[in-house]
């Protein structure tokens, strides 16, 4: 079982985005994904119980889920595809839907820029899109700076089973990468 719980975010104080590595997400990282808890208010992105059934999703081919590791420290998921798409938002420009999750210990300690860089890369490199879009619940003001900071746009708002949110899309110019590498850089 890989436990994130036994790593602690100030050994990831300098952490790179080259070190980081996506890889389809292994039967041992989803149970792990499922015992995930958030604090209030974050406690809405909650994960299903572990059950056959979650696992199963976790692991189909069709939503894409990877893990995101530094050498064997999960530290978040990506969904690419559907997954990342919420009822109600307006999907019709070509693009690569992002969904993730940040491992709980690992929220608010200055980790999420290289996490979001690293994934972001892997997605337009491996899904072929100059396009990566995000939709993000509306009460996440600390994503919505995240991604704002590595230039994404807010593009849309809508409400799904009355909650707002917002779709945040990056298109990718000439030299993306490091673009995505100084925004990391920025405070």
């Amino acid at each position: 079982m890989v436990d994130t719980a036994l790593v602690s975010p100030n050994h990831l104080a300098n952490l790179k985005v080259e070190q980081i590595e996506l890889s389809p997400m292994s039967t041992e990282d989803a149970k792990g994904v499922l015992r995930w808890r958030y604090d209030p208010p974050f406690d809405w992105y909650n994960p299903p119980a572990e059950s056959i059934e979650a696992i199963a999703n976790l692991l189909n081919p069709r939503w894409q889920f990877h893990s995101v590791k530094v050498d064997s420290t999960l530290l978040a998921y990506a969904s690419f595809g559907a997954d990342g798409r919420v009822p109600g938002g307006d999907y019709r420009e070509a693009a690569v839907d992002i969904g993730l999750g940040v491992a709980p210990q690992f929220t608010g300690q200055g980790l999420g820029s290289p996490i979001v860089t690293a994934i972001v890369r892997f997605a337009l490199r491996n899904q072929k899109s100059s396009m990566a879009r995000l939709t993000v619940a509306r009460f996440n003001q600390r994503a919505i700076r995240l991604y704002t900071r590595l230039g994404f746009k807010h593009e849309q708002e809508f409400v799904h089973a009355q909650m707002p949110y917002w779709v945040m899309v990056r298109r990718q110019f000439e030299n993306d990468e490091q673009d995505l590498s100084r925004s990391v850089a920025s405070p």
